[in-house]
C-alpha cells in the first residue's frame, strides 16, 4: 500500500514482471492479413522483415524454417520470426490458409513498407533499417515454427477477426492492433495452461461471470447457474476456478464489494441498506467483508477517508 493513498482506492493486483514489460513494449503493426484457398504450391526460400504467422485450415503440404522441416496439416500454426530462412509447399488439391505479415514492435521510421517479397529473396543486408528488431521476451522471443498447445478454434477465430477488419480498412488500425495482441495473448496463456477449455466451455463460462458481475445484488446459486448452463455444479466450479483462478463465490463477492463501493460513492442509502440490498444479514456482516475487501470500512470509504489499522 502507498504512503499516500488514493481516496476511493480498490485493491488492484498490478500484471507480473513479464506482463508489465508487454503492456509496455508491444505495439502490433499489421501490414498484410489473408484467407486464401491456395492451389498446389511452393513459395521458394525467402527472408523476411517481419514475422509471419500462418495457420493452415485445410490440406496438407511442407515447411521448413531455419534447419527444421514440419509436415503441415489441418489446425497447424507456424511462427516465422524476422531474417528467418524459410520455404513452403502445399500438396495437391492445395491449401486453406490464414496468414498474417506484422510487427510486435510498430515503428512510423521502419514499419511503413509493403509484405510482397517473392520467393528467392534471401539477402536483405542492403535495408538494415527495415528489420524488426529482436524482441526480448522470455517467451515470444523463443517462438519459432510449429507452435503447440493453443486453441485452434479460438485462433482461427481472432485471425478471421484481424483479417476482416483489415481487409475492410486497408490499415492496421487500433482495432486490428487490439486484436493481434488478443491473439499474442492467448497463444502466451495457451502455453502454460495444460488443461486449456475448449471454445464451447470458454463461452459457457464467460456468460456465467457476466452474470454474476450483472446481478451482484442477488443471491447466487451455484447449482442453478450450472444448470442454465449445462453443467454439473461440480463441473462448473471446476471449470469457472480453471478459467478465472477463482471460484463463483469468491466472484460474486468480488461484484458484491464493486457494487457496494458504487452506492457509497453515487447514492444517498445509509450503509445499513446498503447491507440490506446486498443480501448480508445485517450491517456488521457486510462492514466486515467491506473492510476485508477494500481495507477500511465503508464509512471512511463514502467520506474519501484513509482508514488506517485500527
Amino acid at each position: 500500500m502507498d504512503d499516500h493513498p488514493i481516496p476511493g482506492e480498490l485493491p488492484h493486483n498490478a500484471p507480473v514482471a513479464a506482463s508489465q514489460k508487454r503492456l509496455t513494449a508491444l505495439h502490433p503493426y499489421v501490414r498484410e492479413a489473408q484467407e486464401t484457398l491456395r492451389p498446389t504450391w511452393h513459395l521458394q526460400p525467402r527472408r523476411l522483415f517481419d514475422f509471419l504467422l500462418v495457420n493452415v485450415l485445410e490440406g496438407t503440404g511442407e515447411f521448413a524454417i531455419g534447419t527444421e522441416r514440419y509436415a503441415a496439416g489441418a489446425g497447424d500454426l507456424f511462427w516465422i520470426p524476422p531474417d528467418t530462412l524459410h520455404e513452403m509447399r502445399g500438396d495437391a488439391p492445395g491449401n486453406l490458409l490464414q496468414y498474417i505479415h506484422f510487427d510486435l514492435i510498430y515503428d512510423p521510421r521502419r514499419s511503413h513498407w509493403s509484405a510482397r517479397i517473392p520467393g528467392g529473396t534471401t539477402d536483405l543486408s542492403a535495408w538494415p533499417e527495415r528489420m524488426h528488431p529482436p524482441v526480448g521476451d522470455p517467451i515470444i522471443g523463443n517462438w519459432f515454427g510449429k507452435l503447440e498447445g493453443f486453441n485452434p478454434a479460438h485462433v482461427t477465430g481472432l485471425l478471421r477477426r484481424i483479417i476482416l477488419e483489415y481487409n475492410r480498412t486497408q490499415i492496421s488500425n487500433l482495432p486490428v492492433a487490439g486484436m493481434t495482441l488478443q491473439l499474442i495473448g492467448h497463444l502466451i496463456g495457451s502455453r502454460h495452461n495444460d488443461s486449456l477449455l475448449d471454445s464451447h466451455h470458454v463461452r459457457t463460462i464467460e456468460n456465467a461471470m457476466q452474470q454474476i458481475q450483472l446481478h451482484s445484488e442477488d443471491k447466487l446459486n451455484i447449482e442453478t447457474l450450472a444448470r442454465q448452463h449445462g453443467l454439473s455444479s461440480t463441473h462448473f466450479r471446476r471449470l469457472f476456478r480453471e478459467h478465472f483462478n477463482q471460484s463463483p463465490l469468491a466472484a460474486h463477492l468480488d461484484a458484491k464489494m464493486r457494487t457496494a463501493c458504487d452506492f457509497l460513492i453515487y447514492s444517498d442509502l445509509n450503509i445499513s441498506e446498503i447491507a440490506n440490498r446486498l443480501g448480508f444479514t445485517n450491517v456488521h456482516n457486510f462492514s466486515r467483508a467491506f473492510r476485508k475487501a477494500i481495507g477500511q470500512p465503508p464509512s471512511a470509504y463514502r467520506a474519501g477517508r484513509i482508514a488506517h489499522t485500527e
